[in-house]
């Protein structure tokens, strides 16, 4: 079997990584229908949230590889807290049922974290050394000093 050392870092150069990769699959996609039969449908919000974790799961790649620093454990631990996001919108979701007057909390959890990935594809692409358009710079200086992004980490 070869070390991660032979395959550039990759997460799926192990055999048992392809497995485990598999079974978070499996099961993100079980609490996602799961999720979706229990408040009819995901909505748009938080389909957009998947396809902006997507796009920054993928420009993080991208950026690894540009710079020469691809690690499997970085990539598997974004895995897990893309999927612990989910897991909070959907029980965000859950929780709208039984407590009159927050039907839209749901839609604002994943409009949050849908900002924040965004804010994260155009870091990954700052890192890969590409130009980012003033407006967005703009943007991303608002939404930063509105959430309180922009303080120490």
């Amino acid at each position: 079997m070869p070390s991660t050392d032979d395959c550039g870092g990759l997460l799926l150069c192990r055999k048992g990584s392809v497995v485990m990769e598999k079974w978070i699959g499996a099961i993100s996609g079980l609490i996602g229908a799961l999720v979706s039969y229990a408040v009819d449908g995901l909505g748009m919000a938080v389909t957009v949230l998947i396809g902006f974790m997507a796009i920054d799961y993928l420009t993080g790649i991208m950026g690894g590889i540009v710079n020469r620093n691809l690690n499997s454990r970085v990539g598997f631990n974004g895995i897990i807290r893309k999927i612990y996001y989910l897991m909070l919108v959907g029980s965000v979701y859950l929780l709208s049922l039984v407590i009159p007057g927050i039907e839209y909390a749901g839609d604002g959890a994943a409009i949050a974290f849908c900002v924040l990935e965004f804010i994260s594809i155009t870091e990954n692409g700052t890192k890969m050394g590409l130009p980012m358009p003033d407006f967005i710079k703009e943007l991303l200086a608002i939404v930063k000093d509105k959430t309180g992004e922009g303080d120490s980490k």
